[in-house]
């Protein structure tokens, strides 16, 4: 499940999706605990990480309908928009040309 969690991670933190990730250290912080005798201490340590784990999952899944959302309101906003960013496109395309034109005759 973790090889197939980092490239999701990836692609959404490419969103600006907060993921926050565990370190790999617990486990060898478990193993040390259960090699000392803290027994308890190591089954509180794995069941906090998978509840972490867990509430990962929901703020990925969160963040993604988030992005979701955003993504489709910039759409309607272009579309809703279409004629405004078409007309000052043309102005700044317009704008350019005469830029490079004033730049070649000097």
């Amino acid at each position: 499940m973790k090889a197939f969690s980092k490239p999701l991670t990836w692609l959404l933190t490419f969103f600006n999706v907060g993921v926050y990730n565990l370190s790999d250290n617990i486990d060898s912080l478990v193993i040390a605990l259960k090699f000392t005798g803290l027994q308890d201490h190591a089954n509180r340590i794995i069941l906090l990480s998978e509840a972490i784990e867990y509430q990962q999952g929901i703020m990925i899944l969160l963040d993604s309908f988030k992005c979701l959302f955003m993504l489709i309101s910039l759409v309607f906003f272009f579309m809703t928009n279409q004629a405004i960013i078409c007309k000052s496109f043309r102005w700044i395309q317009t704008q350019f040309k005469q830029f490079f034109f004033y730049q070649k005759t000097f």
